[in-house]
């Protein structure tokens, strides 16, 4: 008991004070993100990369399975030891207390800490600020004009949807992030595999999830299910959390540069897709309905595919009350972790999109 007091101490102890201190020094957490961090990816990650499976997937049933006949055999002991109870309860509660200490020290170490570090505007000399119309509009249009060389280059389905190769995903992926290393050093780390999630249709998409980073096994994971036009831009994105950059943004415009600077014509697709979506979401000018007609009618049919997918999810019988828990689970998560904004920090690669443009053209 003594011993398991001391250790519940010792993790809540330094719990608190990587809280503390990475939330007051950007300094440490951009030190510990460069230093410490990449040396968890290398080896750990290195490790579960191994596994053509999600590790932290085959875990986490493993540790309700594991819950739930735990509380069985509470329960059982609870019955029998009729004046040991109170003691039994005790040793129950600094056993679970144990156990969450130590998972929220695997996460931050694993990706928490990296949420607090220098955002990734300050290492590619990017400056964001507030743009006009005007300046949107010109990185909708550029983004068109790429989507319009892409299309007569990508592969389709007889519907005229999008297929990806999956044949040369895994390469591309790991190469993609490695080519954007050699562009910008401090994402110059060990990249393993994305995983597909192996339940994907039926626990990831009623929850209308994409992708998920997993800070405790450092794994890129994506929804195997989902639409094919999704999938490199996701894997891309889960991708750079690993890379250290926790902020939804600067995942969401990593991935971008990636897909982009990847030479292939898939990711391409996707990077260009996902950005435009992103573009034309924050766009309230009066041609908008203009603007998006130019949009290739391929990638049009292409949004509609995506959009009758979630759909599907979010139209069964519970699927609006799951997706509403989802989305505020995931909104409180990341407010905790100091995006003021929640769920829409993701739309702010918008600024990062322009600044870029910018920076490129003038």
């Amino acid at each position: 008991m003594k011993k398991v007091l001391i250790y519940l101490g010792i993790t809540t102890a330094v719990n608190i004070l990587i809280v503390i201190i990475s939330r007051l020094s950007p300094d440490f957490s951009e030190w510990y993100a460069v230093s410490i961090y990449p040396l968890f990816v290398s080896f750990w990650g290195r490790i579960n990369g191994i596994f053509c499976f999600a590790v932290v997937e085959i875990l986490l049933y493993l540790l309700i399975a594991a819950a739930i006949t735990g509380l069985v055999f509470l329960i059982i002991r609870l019955i029998k030891s009729k004046g040991r109870r109170k003691r039994t309860l005790v040793c129950a509660g600094l056993a679970l207390s144990c156990a969450v200490s130590t998972l929220v020290l695997m996460f931050q170490a694993g990706g928490g800490i990296n949420y607090q570090r220098q955002p990734f505007s300050y290492h590619s000399g990017l400056e964001t600020r507030m743009y006009s119309p005007e300046d949107l509009r010109a990185v909708i249009v550029e983004v068109i004009s790429e989507l319009e060389l892409l299309v007569p280059l990508i592969n389709t389905c007889e519907d005229g949807s999008f297929i990806l190769d999956k044949s040369t995903f895994n390469r591309v992926s790991r190469n993609a992030m490695q080519q954007l290393g050699e562009l910008y050093p401090v994402l110059d780390t060990y990249y393993p595999n994305p995983k597909p999630i192996i339940f994907s249709r039926q626990i990831i998409s009623p929850l209308m999830i994409g992708g998920v980073f997993s800070p405790f096994t450092l794994e890129a994971l994506y929804n195997r299910d989902m639409p094919d036009s999704s999938i490199p831009f996701t894997a891309l994105h889960e991708l750079s959390h690993l890379s250290g950059f926790m902020r939804e943004d600067e995942a969401n415009f990593i991935a971008f540069l990636a897909c982009r600077e990847s030479g292939d014509v898939g990711f391409r697709y996707s990077g260009y897709m996902n950005a435009l979506s992103s573009l034309i979401g924050r766009y309230d000018g009066d041609d908008l309905f203009e603007l998006f007609m130019t949009i290739p009618e391929q990638v049009r049919l292409q949004y509609s595919i995506e959009s009758d997918y979630w759909w599907s999810f979010y139209s069964a019988p519970g699927g609006a009350a799951i997706a509403a828990i989802s989305t505020a689970v995931n909104d409180t998560y990341l407010i905790m972790q100091g995006q003021e904004d929640g769920v829409k920090s993701y739309g702010r690669v918008v600024d990062l999109l322009i600044a870029d443009y910018l920076a490129r053209n003038y």
